[in-house]
Protein backbone atom coordinates (compact mmCIF):
# COMPACT_ATOMS: atom_id res chain seq x y z
CA UNK A 1 0.00 0.00 0.00
CA UNK A 2 1.55 3.22 -1.01
CA UNK A 3 0.71 6.68 1.02
CA UNK A 4 1.21 9.95 -0.60
CA UNK A 5 1.45 13.62 0.56
CA UNK A 6 0.76 16.57 -1.26
CA UNK A 7 2.05 19.90 -0.60
CA UNK A 8 1.02 23.55 -2.29
CA UNK A 9 3.98 25.72 -3.29
CA UNK A 10 5.40 26.18 -6.48
CA UNK A 11 9.04 26.36 -6.11
CA UNK A 12 11.81 24.33 -6.08
CA UNK A 13 15.33 24.29 -6.14
CA UNK A 14 18.65 23.65 -8.02
CA UNK A 15 18.94 20.39 -5.78
CA UNK A 16 15.67 19.24 -6.42
CA UNK A 17 16.39 19.54 -9.98
CA UNK A 18 19.62 17.52 -9.57
CA UNK A 19 17.63 15.10 -7.45
CA UNK A 20 15.01 13.97 -10.37
CA UNK A 21 17.73 14.54 -13.04
CA UNK A 22 19.90 11.51 -11.49
CA UNK A 23 16.48 9.29 -12.38
CA UNK A 24 16.17 11.09 -16.22
CA UNK A 25 19.97 10.56 -16.51
CA UNK A 26 19.61 6.98 -16.42
CA UNK A 27 16.62 6.99 -18.70
CA UNK A 28 18.47 8.88 -21.12
CA UNK A 29 21.88 6.81 -21.19
CA UNK A 30 19.87 3.81 -21.19
CA UNK A 31 18.56 5.15 -24.82
CA UNK A 32 22.31 5.62 -25.68
CA UNK A 33 23.16 2.13 -24.74
CA UNK A 34 20.03 1.20 -27.07
CA UNK A 35 22.26 3.57 -29.45
CA UNK A 36 19.14 5.41 -30.63
CA UNK A 37 21.40 8.72 -29.94
CA UNK A 38 25.06 8.82 -29.13
CA UNK A 39 26.20 9.38 -25.45
CA UNK A 40 27.62 12.71 -26.17
CA UNK A 41 24.10 12.94 -27.39
CA UNK A 42 22.93 12.31 -24.50
CA UNK A 43 24.90 14.10 -22.08
CA UNK A 44 23.85 17.26 -24.20
CA UNK A 45 20.19 16.68 -23.67
CA UNK A 46 20.89 16.39 -19.73
CA UNK A 47 22.54 19.72 -19.45
CA UNK A 48 19.80 21.59 -21.95
CA UNK A 49 17.37 19.74 -19.44
CA UNK A 50 19.09 21.07 -16.18
CA UNK A 51 19.55 24.51 -17.77
CA UNK A 52 15.64 24.60 -18.78
CA UNK A 53 14.58 22.95 -15.39
CA UNK A 54 16.69 24.91 -13.16
CA UNK A 55 15.07 28.54 -15.05
CA UNK A 56 11.95 26.99 -14.22
CA UNK A 57 10.46 27.05 -17.93
CA UNK A 58 9.48 24.13 -19.08
CA UNK A 59 5.76 22.36 -18.85
CA UNK A 60 7.25 19.12 -20.31
CA UNK A 61 9.51 17.64 -22.38
CA UNK A 62 10.10 14.42 -24.64
CA UNK A 63 12.16 11.61 -26.04
CA UNK A 64 10.64 11.07 -29.20
CA UNK A 65 11.78 7.79 -31.06
CA UNK A 66 11.89 7.76 -34.98
CA UNK A 67 11.94 5.15 -37.33
CA UNK A 68 13.95 5.13 -40.17
CA UNK A 69 11.55 7.13 -42.24
CA UNK A 70 11.31 9.78 -39.70
CA UNK A 71 7.69 9.22 -38.57
CA UNK A 72 7.72 9.77 -34.59
CA UNK A 73 6.19 5.98 -33.32
CA UNK A 74 6.45 6.67 -29.25
CA UNK A 75 7.59 9.32 -27.00
CA UNK A 76 8.62 9.02 -23.57
CA UNK A 77 6.96 12.85 -22.12
CA UNK A 78 8.04 13.90 -18.60
CA UNK A 79 5.76 16.42 -17.08
CA UNK A 80 7.08 18.65 -14.92
CA UNK A 81 4.65 19.62 -12.06
CA UNK A 82 5.98 22.39 -8.71
CA UNK A 83 2.49 22.79 -7.45
CA UNK A 84 2.19 19.75 -4.85
CA UNK A 85 4.03 16.44 -4.85
CA UNK A 86 3.97 13.09 -3.82
CA UNK A 87 6.08 12.02 -0.93
CA UNK A 88 7.97 9.10 -2.39
CA UNK A 89 8.58 8.68 -6.08
CA UNK A 90 9.76 5.61 -8.56
CA UNK A 91 13.22 4.78 -9.61
CA UNK A 92 14.03 5.05 -12.80
CA UNK A 93 13.89 1.67 -15.53
CA UNK A 94 11.13 0.24 -16.78
CA UNK A 95 11.92 1.14 -20.45
CA UNK A 96 12.13 -1.79 -22.39
CA UNK A 97 14.98 -0.63 -24.95
CA UNK A 98 15.00 -3.61 -26.72
CA UNK A 99 11.43 -3.56 -27.84
CA UNK A 100 12.43 -0.78 -30.07
CA UNK A 101 13.88 -1.80 -33.68
CA UNK A 102 17.48 -1.59 -34.17
CA UNK A 103 17.41 1.53 -36.44
CA UNK A 104 15.22 3.51 -34.22
CA UNK A 105 16.70 7.41 -33.25
CA UNK A 106 15.39 9.50 -31.04
CA UNK A 107 15.10 13.18 -30.81
CA UNK A 108 14.45 15.44 -28.25
CA UNK A 109 11.47 18.18 -27.43
CA UNK A 110 10.98 20.59 -25.17
CA UNK A 111 7.61 22.40 -24.40
CA UNK A 112 7.77 25.56 -22.24
CA UNK A 113 5.08 27.25 -20.02
CA UNK A 114 2.06 28.81 -21.36
CA UNK A 115 3.40 32.46 -19.38
CA UNK A 116 6.37 32.55 -21.47
CA UNK A 117 6.14 35.02 -24.03
CA UNK A 118 6.77 34.20 -27.85
CA UNK A 119 9.78 36.63 -27.88
CA UNK A 120 10.92 34.92 -24.78
CA UNK A 121 10.68 31.52 -26.08
CA UNK A 122 12.67 32.60 -29.25
CA UNK A 123 15.65 33.95 -27.31
CA UNK A 124 15.90 31.09 -25.78
CA UNK A 125 15.92 28.70 -28.91
CA UNK A 126 18.07 31.19 -30.45
CA UNK A 127 20.64 31.61 -27.97
CA UNK A 128 20.52 28.27 -26.59
CA UNK A 129 21.07 26.74 -30.75
CA UNK A 130 17.93 24.55 -30.27
CA UNK A 131 15.52 23.33 -33.24
CA UNK A 132 11.65 23.23 -33.18
CA UNK A 133 9.50 20.57 -33.25
CA UNK A 134 6.17 19.74 -31.55
CA UNK A 135 4.77 17.00 -29.31
CA UNK A 136 3.48 13.72 -30.14
CA UNK A 137 -0.23 13.19 -29.81
CA UNK A 138 -1.27 9.92 -28.92
CA UNK A 139 -2.81 7.61 -26.31
CA UNK A 140 -0.97 8.63 -22.89
CA UNK A 141 -0.21 5.95 -20.22
CA UNK A 142 1.53 7.19 -16.64
CA UNK A 143 4.59 4.98 -16.04
CA UNK A 144 6.63 6.74 -13.23
CA UNK A 145 7.03 9.86 -11.23
CA UNK A 146 10.50 10.95 -9.95
CA UNK A 147 10.57 13.41 -7.16
CA UNK A 148 12.24 15.65 -4.71
CA UNK A 149 10.54 18.03 -2.37
CA UNK A 150 8.28 20.57 -4.55
CA UNK A 151 9.09 18.87 -7.98
CA UNK A 152 7.85 15.81 -9.52
CA UNK A 153 8.58 14.64 -13.05
CA UNK A 154 5.92 12.59 -14.31
CA UNK A 155 6.97 10.08 -17.17
CA UNK A 156 4.68 8.71 -19.59
CA UNK A 157 4.68 6.65 -22.71
CA UNK A 158 2.70 7.92 -25.93
CA UNK A 159 1.57 5.53 -28.89
CA UNK A 160 -0.25 6.26 -31.31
Amino acid sequence: MSVYTFSGTDSYSEADVKAVMQNTYEDIIGFANRKTISYGTAELWIEELTYALNRKIVKFFEVQLKNPSGEIFKSHRYHVDSYGYLSSGSSSGGINYHSYPSDTTASLYIDFLDSLSKSDIDEIIRDRGWGTGSAMKGNEIHDRNYVSNNLRIQRTEITK
